[in-house]
């Protein structure tokens, strides 16, 4: 062999060997130097693992089976703990560690997270990030940080009862950017781009409900929900043995939502907002039963442009569709367990500007609906409010299709006792109003209308009364001047500790009383 290739080939020889040893020598001061930060990670922030391997050539660690613990800060109670397969970091720039001050990194990967964190209600978000201080005083990059096959738990510290539970958690976040100026902030971070998958999740809204989510995904572009319920945690004869004052039993299924060209963040770093171009509900069907045996609430109850109004975050969505919509609600008023029915179904609805960030006089909200009405009653309704209107002022307007009423007796004889004969034939109403007082409006077209009203039993007929009362009551619109009867309501006072629909239903009640026992005619 020739000298010269002779001598290259040694020295390149000990030079990879130099550099084989150098690399081992790095990799386990580097090691050595990431146990000791792990140990010393935060006083409230321990780490465990099985092992650590290091590859200082690309900047890379993994945790193998690591557990991270979190304590509170003023007790030695554990809030917070993550358990998974591994913790992996790729690619840490060591000049931008070293000459820059900041922390850089390719990614961050937890393999099969599994979550357990214990919510004390007492605690502040700021003490919790309080928790964190010390843990990094560098601005942070991070190219993608990714969850892989993650489980979530959130229990109250108070009783250890299930808050949030989700599964198959998969996610990612991109160009993730931490600055130490912003560690204030409520949002501390920003990112560019993201995607989030789960499966069966579980939230309990109140003591009282419970949200379930089959299936979602979430990312910049849309958001998709399949099988989503709200459900009342109790039986409707349970709820009604635990609450002292009437509440709604619930019973809420979507077969899913879609949620397009969506934005969220906090504005001014004080409040949270939410919009998008637009939200479709498919085929939801809401349940409603109300045990009025059980003693009124008689709190204020606010109507949906001051409910808007109130809320403490931002909201705008342009557009709202329900699509293929059903609501049931059902009311005992007594022991019968059948109770009073009203349906409606083939509910189609656009609402539009639903959002409380324009300022009064601005725009409005506009609810549009047609739907069926107790199985074959065709129903449209006009509704429009603005919702930075303090007065709120509304106006609502419907068209009543044909309408037997023996419809209506399923709700109308267990509930009020009366029993109606005939058929309207055609009914439009337009109820104008505010927070306090409304008038109504009305022409009606009906015939061979007849009230029966029943003995206590609720299956005899009360001759006396009922006849006194049809003798106001004209017993069809036919007259020779004009084919429909009209009636007026004005100064109808709402009962502000019953709800929105109790307020039209007053409404409707003093116009269909004045239409069918007034003189009839247009005012």
């Amino acid at each position: 062999m020739d000298k010269r290739l002779k001598k290259g080939f040694i020295i390149g020889l000990f030079a990879l060997i130099f550099f084989i040893i150098s690399t081992l020598v790095i990799n386990v001061i580097v090691k050595n130097k990431l146990v000791r930060g792990i140990n010393n990670f935060s006083e409230t922030i321990k780490i465990e693992y099985q092992g650590v391997h290091v590859n200082s050539l690309t900047g890379s660690v993994v945790l193998v089976h690591p557990k991270i613990l979190v304590y509170g800060s003023t007790t030695s109670n554990i809030n917070l703990q993550i358990e998974l397969e591994k913790l992996s970091i790729n690619n840490l720039s060591y000049w931008d560690y070293f000459f820059d001050d900041k922390i850089n990194v390719k990614s961050i990967s937890f393999d099969q997270p599994k979550t357990i964190y214990h919510h004390n209600s007492l605690v502040s978000l700021k003490s919790s990030r309080d928790s964190f201080d010390g843990a990094s005083r560098k601005d942070i990059e991070i190219g993608a940080i990714k969850v892989i096959n993650g489980h979530l738990s959130v229990f109250d510290l108070a009783n250890d009862s299930l808050l949030l539970k989700s599964e198959e958690i998969n996610a990612r976040v991109n160009m993730v950017v931490i600055k130490k100026s912003s560690l204030e902030h409520k949002i501390p971070f920003t990112f560019q781009d993201y995607l989030l998958t789960y499966n069966n999740l579980f939230y309990q809204l109140s003591d009282y409900e419970n949200l379930f989510i089959k299936q979602a995904h979430f990312n910049m572009d849309f958001y998709k929900i399949k099988n989503l319920s709200i459900k009342t945690k109790y039986s409707k004869e349970a709820l009604s043995k635990q609450i002292a004052v009437e509440r709604d039993h619930f019973d809420l299924n979507i077969d899913s939502l879609i949620i397009k060209n969506h934005d969220f963040g906090v504005k001014n770093d004080s409040v949270f907002y939410f919009k998008s171009d637009q939200i479709d509900f498919y085929q939801p069907k809401l349940i409603i039963h109300r045990d009025k045996l059980v003693a009124d609430n008689f709190n204020y109850k606010s109507l949906y442009s001051k409910i808007l109004r109130n809320f403490n975050f931002g909201i705008s969505l342009s557009k709202v569709y329900l699509n293929n919509a059903t609501v049931v609600y059902t009311e005992k008023v007594n022991e019968d367990p059948k109770g009073g029915r009203l349906e409606f179904s083939n509910l189609n609805a656009e609402i539009n500007n639903l959002s409380n960030t324009y300022k009064h006089g601005e725009t409005k909200t506009s609810v549009h609906i047609d739907a069926i009405f107790m199985k074959n009653t065709p129903l449209k309704v006009d509704w429009n409010f603005d919702v930075m209107d303090t007065n709120d002022e509304f106006i609502f307007k419907a068209v009543i299709g044909t309408l037997d009423a023996n419809h209506m007796n399923q709700f109308m004889e267990p509930n009020l006792n009366i029993r109606l004969n005939g058929k309207i034939n055609k009914n439009y109403f337009t109820i104008s109003g505010n927070d306090h007082t409304s008038r109504i409006d009305l022409k009606l077209h009906y015939d061979d209308f007849d009230i029966v009203i029943l003995k206590k039993g609720g299956e005899e007929k009360n001759k006396l009364l009922s006849g006194l009362i049809n003798l106001f009551v004209s017993k069809d619109s036919q007259n020779k001047s004009n084919t429909f009867r009209y009636g007026h309501g004005k100064d109808i006072e709402r009962d502000k500790t019953k709800s929105v629909f109790n307020y039209l239903w007053l409404n409707i009640k003093a116009g269909l009383l004045n239409a069918m026992t007034g003189d009839g005619k247009e005012n």
